[in-house]
């Protein structure tokens, strides 16, 4: 798209919250939109001073539900490139690699300000000053990812039980100096008890905030389903509460209150919506390796 055409979009002056993640110093900052429009936006952002022209980046906008005729909020990622350092109103001004209506669809992860969920970014950095057994015994039980479209759809071959990943797109761009920003965005969920309750080895999953692991979308139940982390070994089954809009793996529906197995690479779904994918966390560790390999610090 010619800047000519860019300039065509009309520009609307809407506020919308954004994340804008800098690849170039793996940096992210929060910020707000000043306006919009199918090309490019102008966001402020406090740390406006951390970006240069240039820099390649991962915006994602989140639009409120009285926007998009919706029930609930919902989040568009794209790529982007900083065009401009706007000082007057301390901000960066954006231009977008594709067309802001191709933009990926997410659902955002967080229940409150209170809970997030880190990244792939933030593991690719823990695991360098990690030994990797340490890593692993640390997390017995692994790890949730968040299903990122061309790093972990159904054409992404991954060689779990090597340091190698094999998804030529990722790969390209490794080699040519630039971490795929989207990739590194995915948001991680540990397997883990994280409240304290009666059922130690019972992870709970649910739209509510008393779970262990909190998934906000309206079409996840309250109580959706749990994984149940075998005290004796790593091995981690997942369970269907009788949630309403049904859990899936791989995409067969689970019958309610049976135990499933998970395998690296599963694809569960928690609803219609919320799709993730289960690692191990030798799996997962082996991922960052080949991550850390092909784009080195």
């Amino acid at each position: 798209m010619t800047t000519r055409e860019r300039r065509k979009y009309v520009r609307i002056k809407r506020h919308f919250p954004t994340e804008i993640f800098n690849a170039k110093g793996n940096y992210e900052t929060e910020g707000i939109t000043e306006n919009v429009s199918l090309g490019g936006a102008l966001i402020k952002t406090k740390d406006w001073r951390e970006f240069q022209v240039g820099d390649q980046a991962v915006v994602t906008f989140y639009l409120p539900p009285n926007f998009i005729d919706s029930d609930q909020a919902i989040g568009l990622r794209g790529n982007a490139v900083i065009r401009r350092i706007d000082d007057k109103i301390e901000g960066i001004a954006l231009e977008f690699a594709e067309n802001f209506r191709q933009f990926e669809r997410i659902e955002k992860f967080e229940s409150t300000e209170r809970f997030k969920y880190k990244k792939i970014s933030h593991y690719l950095s823990l695991t360098s000053n990690l030994d990797f057994s340490e890593f692993v015994r640390l997390n017995p039980h692994g790890f949730l990812l968040e299903k990122v479209q061309s790093v972990l759809d159904s054409e992404a071959v991954f060689q779990l039980n090597t340091t190698s990943i094999d998804d030529p797109y990722v790969m390209q761009q490794l080699k040519q100096g630039a971490p795929d920003a989207v990739a590194l965005e995915a948001r991680v969920i540990e397997v883990k008890k994280t409240k304290a309750d009666s059922a130690e080895n019972t992870i709970t999953i649910g739209r509510a905030i008393f779970n262990d692991v909190v998934i906000y979308n309206n079409m996840v139940s309250r109580s959706h389903a749990y994984l149940y982390a075998h005290p004796t070994s790593t091995a981690c089954f997942l369970v269907d509460c009788g949630s309403k809009n049904g859990t899936l793996i791989n995409g067969q529906p689970l019958t309610p209150y049976e135990k499933y197995q998970l395998a690296d690479g599963d694809e569960v779904c928690f609803g219609p919506q919320t799709r993730i994918v289960y690692f191990s966390s030798t799996a997962f560790g082996n991922f960052l390796k080949g991550l850390k390999a092909a784009y080195p610090a």
